[in-house]
């Protein structure tokens, strides 16, 4: 195949096209056609870069055949010279230009002069092609970019939301409504030791997704089979079904999922570390309150102990003390036994002593529980 840019030469007469065959051949690849039909059968399978139509095709007049062509919209890039007769009129050059083509030339045509303009005018579309294929490209460029910053903007604001979330439920509920504003169906499953809780963005049964989430988790950090893709952390898993082929919408999909489900991931890690943390709060409170109550038990264990051991050596000592004068104690004998009474008394007094030491030693103890008990963990 010809690397030479294609020209199309539809004229009744073979001498003409033969001509300009010899004529174009070093700059053009020229095709030859004798009638219209045959032009536009072949202009529809490949587009040339210059059409050069005779207005005197035998089966269809050239000035309608160009207004079709161009009323198609498929030769939009197409240089088109339409030949006129040597009789035309200035209001059949009207006419010819008013169909769409870019020149009308009257025979006899200078085809030397002709080709020269035709070099010029192939080069200067080539670079208008180029520019607009660059300015396309930039234009697609900067809409990528663009999209990419509203899809990333989209994961900020789920960040946002989601390191407020109280709740493993209000976390789920906040994937699947970022996932709704990227057009995309699927569920999130999340997943703690006390319960495992599956969302799906239509709100049907997530029976479904649970079986197949429960399949793929595990399998990989990102799973892709055809239109499903799964994105898996050890709390959470996030499931998408019909995911669009197209290899960028792809990529983007992945990377922006991939950070929404790192976010809930450790959001729900965080979830789960306050958790815990509550329910030991919870046991140094309820702990708490029993020694407490515990405490308060023995100070008043205590008190009457003390009371009572108090008043028994009191009435040790009376009734000693009477039984010295009974029993006609010598003065030695009785400072003995009274020396006695009073080591007995100080004992009781020691074990006194020894129990408020323990109270104080309690209530350090509950003071410093209820300080942790009123921290936040």
């Amino acid at each position: 195949m010809s690397d030479l840019p294609l020209l199309y030469v539809a004229d009744a007469d073979a001498a003409f096209r033969a001509t300009v065959e010899q004529t174009f051949s070093a700059d053009f690849d020229v095709r030859g056609f004798s009638d219209g039909i045959a032009c536009a059968s072949r202009l529809s399978e490949i587009q040339p870069a210059i059409l050069l139509l005779s207005a005197n095709l035998p089966d269809a007049p050239g000035i309608e055949l160009c207004r079709d062509i161009r009323g198609d919209g498929q030769l939009h890039d197409t240089h088109v010279v339409l030949l006129l007769g040597n009789d035309a009129t200035q209001a059949t050059v009207d006419e010819a230009h008013a169909a769409g083509c870019d020149e009308a030339l009257t025979h006899p045509v200078d085809l030397p002069n002709l080709l020269r303009h035709l070099r010029t005018t192939h080069r200067l579309a080539s670079e208008r092609s180029s520019f607009r294929q660059q300015a396309n490209y930039a234009q697609k460029v900067a809409m990528t970019a663009m999209t990419s910053m509203g899809e990333l903007g989209m994961v900020l604001q789920f960040l946002s939301k989601c390191f407020s979330c109280a709740t493993l439920r209000e976390v789920a509920q906040e994937v699947l409504i970022t996932l709704k504003h990227y057009d995309l169906a699927g569920a999130v499953q999340v997943r703690s030791p006390q319960e495992t809780l599956t969302e799906s963005t239509t709100g049907d049964s997530s029976r479904e997704y649970s079986v197949i989430i429960e399949k793929l988790y595990g399998i990989g950090r990102i799973f892709e089979f055809k239109t499903r893709m799964v994105i898996n952390y050890p709390h959470v898993s996030i499931l998408m079904s019909h995911v669009p082929d197209d290899a960028e919408v792809r990529g983007r999909i992945r990377d922006n999922v991939a950070m929404l489900a790192e976010g809930a991931e450790a959001r729900v890690a965080s979830l789960l570390i306050e958790l815990d943390n509550r329910r030991k709060q919870d046991g140094i409170r309820y702990a708490l309150g029993e020694i407490l109550g515990m405490t308060e038990e023995l100070r008043e264990h205590q008190r009457v102990s003390q009371e009572l051991g108090k008043q028994a050596v009191s009435v040790v000592i009376e009734r000693f003390e009477t039984a010295f004068v009974r029993c006609g104690l010598t003065s030695a004998q009785e400072s003995e036994l009274i020396g006695l009474l009073e080591s007995l008394r100080q004992e009781v007094a020691g074990v006194g002593l020894t129990a408020d030491e323990v109270d104080r030693k309690l209530q350090s103890v509950t003071r410093s529980l209820q300080s942790i008990a009123e921290e936040q963990l």
